[in-house]
């Protein structure tokens, strides 16, 4: 039985030090896309690690589209070269 880890929009905002506000805000912008449970916001591993690379790029002076760009290149992806060549260029 695979049971995938979830979390609240709490949850992630104690975890990383920001505000449910600024996770909303980057669901807004297309970095994250939680399920609902009614009302509720849940969200994923994938939404975390998004989350957690979003705050990196953003920390690293990353635009959002930036960031977007480069997880998108990463995501399902087994090669991750065009990537790194891509934030090596970014940065």
């Amino acid at each position: 039985m695979n049971i995938e880890q979830t979390y609240t929009i709490t949850e992630l905002a104690r975890e990383f030090a920001i505000t449910p506000r600024a996770i909303r805000f980057y669901e807004d912008q297309g970095l994250l896309q939680p399920a609902r449970a009614g009302r509720a916001r849940v969200y994923s591993r994938a939404d975390r690690t998004r989350l957690k690379l979003t705050l990196r790029g953003r920390r690293l002076g990353l635009s959002l589209a930036e960031i977007r760009e480069l997880i998108d290149m990463y995501d399902g992806v087994h090669n991750s070269t065009p990537q790194l060549q891509r934030l090596l260029k970014v940065l």
